[in-house]
This record gives structure tokens, sequence and C-alpha cells, in this order.
């Protein structure tokens, strides 16, 4: 028997050996060629796992193989048919398992020596696999975990590629190239963000880590569209609650008025002078009622999809001119300068629907003027950009904070009025005038900042015809 040879043998069968059945056969293969054994048993827990060739009693070996545990070393006997062998694996102190041998010839202690060295590989590899399925075990747990969340979580390397995504994350890469977002995020400082893919909002989270040296990232995308829809809902319906309560403020103040002073000149005899400035109020009150039933019939036309446009020419500076006269009186009241800059352009529009537009604005920003300033003033600039029309409307009013600017034309909407004064309105004008330039095919935007002053600037296609 060459000895290198057969430990080199077994070095390279136990390598590739895969299970724990595996090993053991490598074990027999060179007990074999060592013992020239008639029969092979392997035991594992007091239990017969595997035999070659076959099997044979040992329950009259039991009494010796509880003293093989405590001496944790290879062992021969004689009995009636030759020698029982039995050779412990053991690793650190620990017993793994037995082989049980009946062979015609006890072995010399050179042969000991090996046997002990052998089990000692054995109970090595033993010992890897075991770890090695542990990890596989912990890993299958923990890909279940990740794939049961229903979250779409990405590890991804410092260059933004994936190198691992669970079950959601995989549903959300079907829909959506993710590539220059993951590069975005990982390169952005912050570590939170909310986006909208293929109709769902999410929140992302990033994580920076350091695997082996290697800078590692872990993004994960929680589906919040849900949440955002449930809070969207209430808001909408706190908006409308408070809208009901703001219309009814707004509509009672105006038929008070007009109440109070139609009884006083019914019911008391007043001066000339006096009546007209009673009748005058009667009028302004008037007005105010038509403007509310005007926007609540407007928003009705806005919520049902049916506002239609009436297109005519006209010079949009005599619009401008008209916002200006009716609102004179206001402006003045407030301490407001109304200033003007129009190119003289003929469009065709709806000209009662432009009207309304340059109404309000400068409505608002007269109503928005910052009372702390000595000097007031909103304007009016008009002017022609190719084929688009500008309109601007500036103040040097209170302004509207970053957090506003996205919500001011929502429907019902007012500026939350802790930033402000009170200030009368239903909160339906801005998303009028976003609809009324929508139809035009224009668009409104917003620049603002608080304490200086707010810009509200209207670009509407110029109509050849």
């Amino acid at each position: 028997m060459n000895v290198d040879t057969l430990f080199s043998s077994f070095l390279h069968e136990i390598s590739k050996s895969k299970t724990e059945k595996e090993v053991y056969k490598s074990l027999l293969k060179s007990l074999k060629a060592m013992l020239k054994y008639d029969s092979a048993i392997v035991m594992k827990n007091d239990e017969v796992v595997f035999f070659d060739p076959e099997k044979f009693d040992v329950s009259d070996y039991i009494d010796f193989m509880e003293w093989i545990k405590q001496r944790l070393l290879p062992a021969f006997f004689s009995d009636e048919e030759g020698y029982v062998g039995i050779i412990p694996i053991v690793k650190q102190g620990k017993m793994l398992g037995s082989i049980v041998v009946k062979t015609q010839k006890e072995p010399n202690n050179e042969l000991m020596v090996l046997l002990q060295v052998f089990a000692f590989l054995t109970g090595i590899t033993l010992e890897n696999l075991i770890l090695i399925e542990k990890i596989k075990n912990s890993e299958q747990f923990m890909f279940e975990v990740l794939n049961s969340i229903n979250e779409g979580i990405f590890v991804l390397n410092k260059d933004g590629e994936i190198e691992f995504t669970n079950k959601f994350g995989k549903r959300i890469l079907e829909k959506e190239d993710l590539e220059d977002y993951f590069n975005f995020f990982i390169s952005d400082e912050n570590n939170i963000f909310t986006k909208e893919f293929g109709g769902n909002y999410f929140t992302i989270v990033k994580t920076k880590f350091d695997f082996l040296g290697d800078e590692k990232y872990i993004i994960v995308f929680n589906n919040v569209t849900y949440e955002m829809e449930l809070e969207k809902l209430k808001q909408l319906d706190k908006i409308k609650t408070e809208f009901v309560a703001n219309i009814s403020h707004e509509l009672r103040t105006p038929l008070s008025a007009v109440k109070a002073y139609t009884e006083t000149l019914l019911n008391m005899e007043i001066d000339p002078e006096s009546q007209k400035e009673f009748l005058s109020i009667i009028y302004e009150q008037s007005e105010r009622l038509e403007s509310l039933l005007n926007d609540l019939l407007d928003f009705t036309l806005i919520d049902s999809g049916s506002m239609e446009l009436e297109y005519s020419k006209f010079n949009i500076c005599n619009v401008v001119d008209d916002v200006l006269k009716k609102l004179l009186s206001f402006a003045q009241k407030q301490d407001v300068k109304l200033e003007k800059e129009c190119e003289d352009v003929e469009i065709s529009a709806d000209k009662r629907r432009i009207f309304q537009v340059i109404y309000n604005l400068v409505d608002n920003a007269i109503k928005f003027n910052d009372r702390e300033k000595p000097e007031r003033f909103v304007k009016i600039l008009v002017k022609k950009l190719e084929d688009i029309l500008i309109i601007e409307v500036e103040d040097n009013g209170i302004g509207i904070p970053k957090s506003e600017q996205e919500k001011i034309f929502e429907k019902f909407y007012k500026i939350d009025r802790s930033l402000t004064y009170e200030v009368p309105g239903t909160g339906m004008g801005l998303a009028i005038v976003k609809e009324i330039v929508r139809l035009h095919g224009g668009n409104i935007e917003v620049e603002s900042e608080e304490k200086k002053g707010s810009i509200f600037r209207v670009n509407i296609p110029i109509r050849s015809e």
C-alpha cells in the first residue's frame, strides 16, 4: 500500500465532495484499501446512515461504542469472525459520526495513526459541509424574507450597478428603467426621496455601507401611493368643508350689507348724498355677489369639463385698461399703485375669459399687498414674443412661501391664514384662471419670494384666425 498515493487520492476525493454521503464514500474507499474490510457501516447519532457492501448488527457493540465516544480515538477488538473496528469522526472534541468495520486483520500502530488522520480530515470536511449548508440555509432564509417584503430592495455598487434585487424590486424594473435614477440617488447628498413611477408614488431611502472594503448602497422603494391617495382624500374633504364654510361667509357678508342698507333706505328718511352713498355700497356688494356666483358657476363648468371658449378678435391692451378701471377704486383704498406696460397686440381668444384671468391676478395682487411697505404697487406687463402672448402681473406684496407655490392653483386652496392677514376669497380664482389659460393652449407660472413679492406669468399662443 502506497500511503502517499492513498493520502493524495483521499484528499482529491473529499475536496470534490458536495454532500455528507460523498465524503463518507470517499473515506470508505480509502479504508477499503487500508483495511481490506469485509463490511463497513457509517453511524450517525446511533443510527445507520450508510453501509458497504452489506449491513450488519451492531447491537452487540453498544458498550464498546460508548467507550469510543469518551475516548474519541479509533480502536479494534476481536470477535468470532475476526476483528471489529470503530473509527470516530471527530471535530473540535465533538463526535460527528463513526465508521464500524469488520476485518480479518488487526491494524498495526502505523495504520491506526493513519486512520486517525483520515478520520480527522473527514471531520474537518464534514464540519465545513455543515457550515456551508448553514450558510446556504441562512442565505435562502434571508432571500425568502427579502422577497416577502412588499418593498423594492436594491443593492448597488459605487457605479450604480445592481448587485441584488428582491422580487418586488424586479417588478419595478420590469416597468421602469431606473439606471439614471440610481446614479442620481447615489450622487445626491440626500438620503430620502419621493418619486412617481408609472402612476405609483414611492418613498425611496438610501443607505451607504462598506462591504469588504467596497462601497455599497441599499436603495429601498416603499410604495406609498395608497397612503398619499388617502391623505389627498382627507385633505380634499377638509378643504371642501372649509370651502363650504368659507363660501357661506363670503355670500353672507355682501348679502348682509345689501339687506342692511336696503332696510335703511326703506325705513328712514335720509339725505340725497347719504342715499347715493348707500346705493353705491349696495351696487358694489351686488357686484361682489355676482362675482362669487360666477366663480361658482365657472367652477361647476370646470369640474364637469364643460367650459367652452367663445373666440373673437380684440386688442389685449383694451382688456387691460378695462381691468385697471374696474379695480382702481379697490387699489386706491388699499393704497396700492397700479401700473401697466402694454404692447398693442391683436389676438383671437375668449375676451370675457381673458378679462377674467387678468382681473383675478390683479385683484389677488392688490389683496395680498404688504401693509408694512410704504410704497405698494401692482404692475401689468403685456408683450409679444414670437407667436406667444406674455401677460405678467407683478407686485411687491407679502409673497408666497415655496411650499405653497405648487398648491395655489389647486381647487379650493387658500394660502395658510397664519402666513397672512385675513384676505377674503373662495380659493377658486386661481384654479379657474389656470383652466382658462389651459383651454387657450397656454400655461401659467409663478415666481415668488416671501416679503419681496410675486410675478404671475401667463403664456398664451397667438392664434392666426
